[in-house]
């Protein structure tokens, strides 16, 4: 088990720069991967705990993307690795990307494990939902 969240955020930092990622953390960032780039960024202002989720939950999106690429777009309508403006506001592609955005949250959960980083779930499940109702309002509208 690790020390701190600051100890957990590094120990996440280093999977990613092995996929070749590099995270910058600034003032107000829109906490988002930019996968093409292979850029994460995220919000400093947020609390140590809150970033360390929002790492996982970012390294997820880079392990879609980089591992599961085929087997996600083969399972959900439309894979949104393509930002094509018509595509990412259809109905097929707000619901790929509802379930890409599930699916990072639980495969950040499932890295956590593997790497025996604590979690505590309560909030991880507050920052989870909190972050997908927000996708879910923007998508009803």
């Amino acid at each position: 088990m690790y020390e701190t969240w600051l100890d957990q955020i590094h120990v996440v930092k280093d999977i990613l720069s092995e996929y070749g990622y590099v995270v910058y953390e600034f003032t107000d960032a829109e906490d988002s991967a930019i996968l093409e780039e292979r850029i994460i960024h995220i919000n400093s202002r947020n609390h140590p705990e809150t970033r360390f989720y929002t790492l996982l939950h970012e390294l997820g999106h880079v392990e879609i993307y980089e591992n599961q690429s085929e087997e996600f777009e083969a399972a959900h309508p439309v894979y949104v690795r393509v930002h094509d403006g018509r595509t990412y506001r259809s109905n097929a592609g707000k619901v790929s990307l509802i379930a890409e955005e599930l699916e990072a949250w639980k495969i950040g959960r499932g890295i956590a494990q593997q790497y025996n980083l604590y979690i505590d779930n309560k909030k991880y499940n507050k920052h989870m939902t909190d972050a997908l109702m927000g996708y879910i309002n923007w998508v009803a509208h």
